[in-house]
Formats: structure tokens, sequence, C-alpha cells
């Protein structure tokens, strides 16, 4: 027998139809047991299996995201800001991350609160911190609702997407390769991204000093 712990996951995720989708994504805000990225294409490649349809599953996963954002958004604000800072600060431990890289993420946010809250929902483990950093600062709830609401689109369109497509252009019965192999394949695509970022950006500096002079 194979073994496939995605494949079990989204076969006991389906009784549920899409309630039960609507519910896990509500529960990845919270609870990441698995990483979302991971879920999402594993909901695009059962999408391509015909377990539900691909519009469907997209706004059932991105209306479930949007819930649970706005939960903990709401949740942060009403403890204010002592014991929310002091709550971020043990979560962030529990992820790895430092106290003064939180800081300095507040900080960021502080300075474009409508950009970031974008951007944020499209970066793995610092988008789960986004609603709180928000609530840390007071950020006008309808400009951060909205913006999250649309890089909650685009994470959720990515990653359901690309399983989708892997599905439909690799015959594979085991959803956990399947779903492996297409993560690896955006990693590939992101990290080569990320260098010609910094390429970019390197030679942009010599540039700008030379300007100066």
């Amino acid at each position: 027998m194979d073994f496939d712990p995605v494949g079990t996951v989204m076969a006991w995720i389906s009784a549920f139809g899409i309630l039960g989708l609507f519910a896990v994504a509500v529960t990845e805000r919270f609870l990441p047991v698995i990483p979302s990225y991971g879920l999402l294409l594993a909901v695009g490649i059962a999408a391509a299996d015909g377990v539900w349809s691909l519009p469907r599953a997209f706004l059932a996963t991105s209306a479930g995201s949007m819930l649970g954002c706005a939960v903990c958004f709401y949740a942060f604000r009403v403890l204010g800001e002592t014991r929310s800072r002091r709550l971020v600060y043990r979560t962030g431990r529990l992820f790895g991350l430092s106290t003064e890289r939180i800081e300095r993420w507040i900080a960021s946010f502080r300075r474009n609160q409508t950009m970031l809250a974008f951007s944020l929902q499209i970066l793995p483990t610092v988008r789960l911190f986004a609603p709180a950093f928000a609530a840390l600062l007071g950020a006008n709830s309808r400009s951060f609702m909205a913006a999250s609401a649309a890089g909650i689109a685009v994470w959720n369109g990515l990653f359901i997407g690309a399983g989708y497509a892997a599905s439909r252009s690799i015959e594979m019965e085991n959803t956990t390769i399947l779903a492996l192999g297409a993560l690896g394949c955006l990693l590939v695509v992101e990290g080569a991204l990320i260098w010609i970022a910094r390429r970019v950006r390197a030679r942009r500096k010599p540039r700008a000093a030379l300007c100066e002079v």
C-alpha cells in the first residue's frame, strides 16, 4: 500500500464537501498542522480529480481563510496592545521567530499598512501574524480586510491552480508525491525570482551611488 497521508486527509475532507474545505481553511489560520501551501496544492489536485469544482474549491478556501484572518484581527484588537503584543511574541517563539524579528515586521507594517497587508498574505508563516500586526497598530479595518482578501485570493489561487495543473499534466495516483513535486517546482521558481530580484537590486546600488556623486 502506498503511503499517501495527503490523499488520506483529502478523502476525509471530501466527505464533508465544500463545508469541509471551508472549515479546514478557517482552522489552518490558527492550527497550521499542514502548511497552507501543501493543503492548497492537494485541494487543487482533488479538484482535477473531480472531487469538487475548481471555482468552488477556490471560493470555499478563500472565504475560510478570510474568516480566520478577520477573527484573528478582531480578537487581538479586543485584547489590547499590551496583551496582544505579549501573545504575538509567545506564538512567534513557537514558530522559531525572535522578538527582534517580530518587532521589525511590526515597524515595517506601520510604514505601509495597506500594501503590507496584501504582501504579508503571500508569505509563508508571516501571513498568520499579519492580522495581529494590524490589530496592534490600530489599522483601519476596511482597508486591512480588503488588502488581505486580495492577498489571500492570490495565495490560494496560485497553489490551488498549481495543484490542478500538476494533476492534469502528470498521471500519478499518490497525492502526497504529486503535491511535493509541484511544491518543489514552485520553490525553484520562487528561488530564481528572489535571486533575480537581488541581482537587480545589487546593480542599482552602484548606479545610485554614482548619481549621488
